[in-house]
């Protein structure tokens, strides 16, 4: 079984340049996919150029790696109880898909949002406001076959704990919407292993970095507290075999997580 390794954009030294930046060291060290984080200068939604778009497809083409994106997140707010806020969140994630149809990216992980004080009161009412936004946002990414993830978080305030996505999940029946986990995220709050499987039948995608319980560092696999052989076991069992998108404070510590990631397989295999 071959996994698909993954680099993100969010571990560029130089964040006016992060894109061009981590494309050429996934050429250099042969990651499978690159994920760009959509809130670096360089690669705002809505401010693209042209030039750079073709800069980044043609050379993800000439080296077979595969693009996906990661929308803005710090403006985004799907259950928010401002209409504007949230028709601002709905364009955002347009935009992204736009970016992608252009790409040729078949996935863009997002954020659902944030649960303030009038949410924490009306759950419910925000749960309608967020699947409504959803709605609106799968309807343009059905117009571009694109698959939307949402990803699990672990923030007080945030939509994204893991009986969010699932019941999200199970009141949206969309082939476009589904899940990217994050193995940090997970461990704020919980056992991934335990997460993973009670989301397994909806990820596509998953963001990998380690961290002591309890706390949301970018560590390399293997100096923080996640049990990455049996996740990894949980993953191959469930016939998933990424993209692992290694999501990191350095791309030197993605080099170190892929190789032990690695040697895991390796061992579960044989």
């Amino acid at each position: 079984m071959r996994f698909l390794y993954g680099i993100s954009s969010s571990t560029a030294n130089d964040y006016s340049n992060a894109t061009m930046e981590t494309l050429e060291f996934a050429r250099q060290h042969e990651f499978d996919v690159i994920e760009i984080y959509c809130e670096t200068p360089d690669f705002i939604p809505g401010k693209v150029s042209s030039e750079l778009l073709n800069k980044v497809h043609q050379l993800a083409l000439d080296n077979n790696i595969r693009v996906q994106l990661h929308a803005p997140f710090h403006s985004i707010n799907l259950a928010s109880f401002n209409d504007r806020v949230r028709q601002l969140s709905i364009r955002i994630l347009e935009e992204t898909m736009e970016l992608a149809q252009r790409l040729e990216s078949p996935i863009v992980t997002f954020h659902l949002g944030l649960c303030f004080l009038p949410c924490q009161l009306y759950r419910d009412k925000a749960f309608d406001f967020l699947i409504d936004s959803l709605n609106q946002v799968l309807d343009y990414a059905s117009n571009y076959g694109i698959i939307i993830a949402m990803e699990n978080r672990g923030g007080k305030l945030d939509i994204g704990k893991p009986s969010d996505l699932l019941r999200v999940a199970n009141a949206i029946d969309n082939k476009l919407l589904k899940i990217t986990f994050d193995t940090v995220q997970a461990n704020v709050h919980g056992d991934p292993i335990e997460y993973y499987l009670m989301l397994k039948d909806h990820v596509i995608n998953v963001h990998v970095s380690d961290s002591p319980r309890g706390k949301s560092l970018l560590l390399a696999v293997g100096e923080g507290e996640i049990n990455f052989k049996g996740l990894m076991k949980a993953f191959i069992d469930n016939s998933f075999n990424g993209p692992l998108i290694f999501e990191m404070s350095s791309k030197d510590k993605a080099l170190i997580s892929r190789n032990v990631l690695q040697e895991i397989v390796k061992e579960i295999l044989s």
